[in-house]
């Protein structure tokens, strides 16, 4: 009872409400909180000015655009959508600088580490493998990891499809995976090797 009388409250109020063109699948708010970036349902990737509500479409997908992560202290922004598709965008500039295709199937959800040098984005679709309705092994890596500066692939690893969310820990040393049905993988990125499955 002692714990619960120490405990503050935490009490949310909505401040304000934008309205885009679609719904929203992924933000990344800038450092000065005043200016985000948001992937929608349409493709489209927008830049919201908050206090305004003002709303630009700066790039976009071929299908649902799912994740979007800003680089810290950089004008670097990276996406990743449903078109199996990665692409860094240059806010300066209000362009695409760098396009890859990491998957043959959808980008669930895309990550970038702590200190912005690595993304890893995740893959599967769900096709049934026999009469239990197990899902079918990979048709692709499910899960694949890049240099954000270059693009480079860095590594690329195995699970069971399909794999939608993923985290780094905070030394970028781990990138954890998980699945549909509740299968967790951890490798060790320094050593390219699986160290924990369950």
């Amino acid at each position: 009872m002692d714990n619960e009388k120490q405990q503050p409250k935490v009490q949310a109020k909505q401040a304000k409400e934008v309205r885009l063109p679609s719904s929203a699948l992924g933000l990344a708010l800038s450092d000065d909180d005043n200016l985000c970036h948001v992937t929608g349902m349409d493709g489209g990737v927008y830049e919201v000015e908050i206090d305004s509500g003002k709303t630009k479409r700066i790039g976009g997908h071929q299908s649902y655009a799912a994740s979007i992560e800003r680089l810290p202290e950089s004008q670097t922004l990276i996406s990743a959508g449903y078109d199996g598709r990665i692409l860094w965008h240059d806010l300066a500039n209000r362009e695409i600088v760098r396009e890859i295709k990491a998957h043959d199937f959808w980008s669930w959800q895309m990550k970038v580490s702590a200190d912005g040098t690595t993304l890893a984005s995740v893959t599967g679709r769900y096709a049934c493998g026999g009469y239990k309705y197990e899902p079918a092994p990979e048709v692709e890596p499910s899960v694949r990891v890049y240099d954000t500066a270059t693009g480079e692939p860095l590594a690329k690893f195995s699970h069971v499809p399909p794999v939608q969310s993923l985290a780094f820990s905070p030394d970028k040393r781990y990138l954890a995976a998980g699945n549909l049905m509740g299968g967790f993988r951890i490798w060790d990125l320094a050593k390219r090797g699986q160290v924990g499955n369950w």
